[in-house]
């Protein structure tokens, strides 16, 4: 099982500072990934929401306690997402 990471090409949906927001929160979750494991949050899938000016974080498997810890990692700028999803490279 390989999580997959959200490709650059996301980041043309959104203009100027927004893309640097979203490049900037995207980056810091690809970098925590080790420690975030750690803290049993097992992130599957991240890009930006348009609609929602935040950055959304899939997790493989959803629960209370992994989107405190991601909320509290990365404040208002992440919604996670309760639907949780695992991907498979074929």
């Amino acid at each position: 099982m390989c999580a997959r990471e959200p490709r650059s090409s996301m980041d043309a949906m959104t203009p100027g500072s927004e893309s640097a927001k979203y490049t900037a929160i995207m980056e810091r979750l690809r970098a925590d990934r080790g420690w975030l494991a750690e803290q049993g949050v097992q992130l599957s899938q991240w890009g930006p929401d348009p609609g929602s000016g935040k950055v959304r974080v899939y997790l493989a498997h959803y629960n209370e306690d992994a989107r405190r810890v991601l909320v509290q990692r990365y404040g208002q700028d992440v919604i996670v997402d309760a639907e949780s999803r695992q991907w498979r490279v074929t």
